[in-house]
């Protein structure tokens, strides 16, 4: 079974668009700036989404795109960008270029303004885990079983990859739940086994075919955040064509968890303008 996440998407972002309505109604219309690092070809296709569904929903965006020569000329754009009180949301959109700190900068967000919730302090969950929460929550009530937890107890729960944008978000996210997952990374030995008894696999790599499709459990579910640009296209972690001849649940590259992650990106968005503005 695909599961589908702009159908999901389209069910949050109806409660967006009403969010959005409350604030114009007052005046104030939520505004994202997006730093970008380096040519565009490396930012392009992730930044483009954003600014789309913005300009959907009728939300502001500011596109700073710099050619830094040193973490510092990003930090002091930072800093000027957290003290704007017109923007209510700043993301520095990776990849980073080498010579850039990429710690230094996440960390020097604002935490009132870090929707994307990666610095240490963060007032926000970060968006890759709250998609990966919703879609499990929505499986749960598939297979009629409302209680989430409750669910992901009785299961072998599989994350590959511990990165910090998504691996190590989803991991945090689920011991809070008090899951303790099974980890996968590139020293982990047995992992053939690990795949075969798993139940639920979320990857979060960022490769092709990382994940053995062939071997999994009948009935396993299967999240794939990890992506890609393979010949201009955005790839998964895993054989999408291979994963329809099983009998699996599993989230298809793009239209899987992207668009989910997206949805929650501007309701953390939201949240970060009503405790600012209103």
């Amino acid at each position: 079974m695909k599961i589908d996440g702009k159908l999901l998407q389209h069910a949050i972002l109806v409660d967006v668009a009403f969010d959005i309505a409350e604030l114009k109604q007052k005046g104030i219309v939520p505004c994202i700036a997006i730093v970008t690092l380096g040519p565009e070809d490396s930012w392009q296709a992730y930044v483009n989404q954003k600014i789309k569904l913005a300009s959907h929903l009728g939300i502001k965006t500011r596109l700073i795109n710099l050619n830094p020569k040193n973490t510092g000329e990003v930090i002091a754009i930072v800093k000027e960008l957290n003290i704007d009180s017109s923007v209510h949301g700043l993301i520095v959109q990776r990849p980073f270029p080498t010579h850039i700190d990429t710690e230094k900068i996440i960390q020097g967000v604002s935490s009132k303004k870090d929707i994307d919730g990666f610095i240490s302090d963060s007032e926000f969950d970060v968006p890759a885990w709250l998609a990966v929460k919703h879609i499990l929550t929505h499986i749960s009530f598939v297979l009629n079983n409302s209680d989430l937890k409750k669910m992901l107890s009785n299961q072998s729960v599989l994350v590959v990859g511990k990165g910090g944008t998504a691996g190590l978000p989803v991991i945090n996210g689920l011991k809070k739940l008090g899951i303790e997952p099974i980890i996968i990374d590139s020293k982990t030995e047995n992992r053939k086994d690990l795949f075969k008894k798993a139940d639920i696999i979320i990857t979060a790599v960022g490769k092709s075919n990382i994940i053995p499709i062939e071997i999994l459990k009948e009935k396993s579910i299967l999240i794939g955040i990890g992506i890609h640009s393979e010949h201009g296209k955005i790839r998964g972690d895993f054989d999408q064509k291979l994963a329809e001849t099983k009998h699996i649940i599993y989230t298809p590259t793009p239209g899987g968890v992207g668009p989910i992650n997206l949805a929650y990106l501007f309701k953390n968005l939201l949240t970060a303008t009503r405790k600012q503005a209103v």
